[in-house]
């Protein structure tokens, strides 16, 4: 993990900016402090009261956020990026399902739905951003205060299909995410925040809670989120030119933990269901297993993945599916 925060914060908005992506909006303002064993942290001003706004969704909970796309522009996109926490969680845990819909305008005021919907899940992958929503005084001495590891950032990475071809304008994004159970803790959207522990000025951020959707202040402050926006070649070559929709794309995912000593998790994502092979491969190209083979459902797959008796050293794994093969390197240590 980095120990510097601002080189935490240029990975958090530029970590998923793949060679022939366009960036479009990359809206991150997360770190405050230095926290848990150095890593940064984010927290908002001493007179707030919430580390983060409910987005459950078993309970019909949803944030919004507002982003506006120039004058005399278009943004081509397929890939978002939001950011979650649940609270007593770790590191390594795993969001399962996210769902995303774009507004023309602020939901609940006028707004409608372009595009996606309240029951797919479009969650492509998830990981741990290095850093920790705390609080600025210890108001939950079990959280730890500035030092807190309670509540670790998680990336949520959503993939659009058909992409989505937006022209000059100002729309919303909204989102409802849910992971494994911890207790009867919710998930969570964290605020953003700015060095100095004030939230930005101008935000807009809303919620729907009881099925209402309001506006989110916090002790007076406005509350908007943490976000990225971006198109790939391929979204940007269809649509950007012809209005065609996005091809299929499958993407598989880095193993977490890695390096690892016992199991680690591969995750993959399918845009199609179809047939799918996972095999593993030594430093010389030998295979030494195959995984996973058959055919499979659309959505996020998760496979747990056994060291067993082979020995350290550095592997390969490769998913063939209908549209190519893709290959990870992973690290075993003893």
């Amino acid at each position: 993990m980095k120990k510097i925060a601002l080189v935490i914060c240029l990975w958090a908005a530029c970590s998923f900016a793949a060679l022939g992506q366009r960036v479009y909006l990359a809206d991150t303002a997360f770190i405050t402090d230095i926290g848990f064993g150095g890593a940064p942290a984010s927290c908002s001003a001493p007179h707030m009261l919430y580390n983060g706004w409910n987005n459950t969704r078993a309970k019909s909970e949803w944030v919004a956020d507002v982003f506006t796309v120039p004058a005399d522009s278009t943004w081509v996109f397929d890939t978002v990026v939001v950011y979650e926490f649940k609270y007593g969680s770790s590191p390594s845990y795993t969001f399962l399902n996210c769902n995303l819909q774009v507004y023309n305008g602020a939901p609940g005021l006028g707004g409608s739905v372009i595009w996606g919907d309240t029951v797919t899940n479009v969650l492509c992958s998830t990981g741990f951003t290095g850093i920790y929503k705390v609080d600025v005084l210890p108001i939950d001495s079990s959280a730890g205060g500035l030092t807190g590891n309670k509540r670790p950032i998680m990336f949520l990475k959503l993939h659009l299909s058909p992409a989505l071809r937006l022209t000059a304008g100002t729309y919303w994004l909204s989102w409802s995410a849910s992971g494994p159970s911890i207790a009867t803790n919710n998930e969570n959207a964290p605020q953003k925040v700015l060095p100095g522990r004030v939230n930005p000025t101008g935000q807009m951020g809303r919620g729907q809670y009881g099925g209402t959707w309001q506006y989110l202040t916090d002790s007076g402050n406005a509350v908007g989120f943490n976000k990225i926006i971006k198109g790939s070649a391929a979204a940007v070559a269809t649509l950007g030119v012809t209005g065609t929709t996005n091809k299929a794309v499958n993407c598989l995912n880095q193993n977490m933990p890695n390096p690892f000593s016992g199991t680690t998790t591969i995750s993959f994502y399918l845009q199609q269901p179809g047939y799918i092979k996972m095999n593993v491969y030594n430093a010389f190209g030998q295979l030494v297993t195959t995984s996973i083979e058959g055919n499979a459902d659309s959505g996020l797959h998760q496979l747990t993945f056994n060291k067993g008796n082979l020995p350290a050293g550095v592997y390969f794994y490769q998913l063939t599916t209908s549209s190519g093969t893709e290959s990870k390197r992973m690290i075993m240590i003893e």
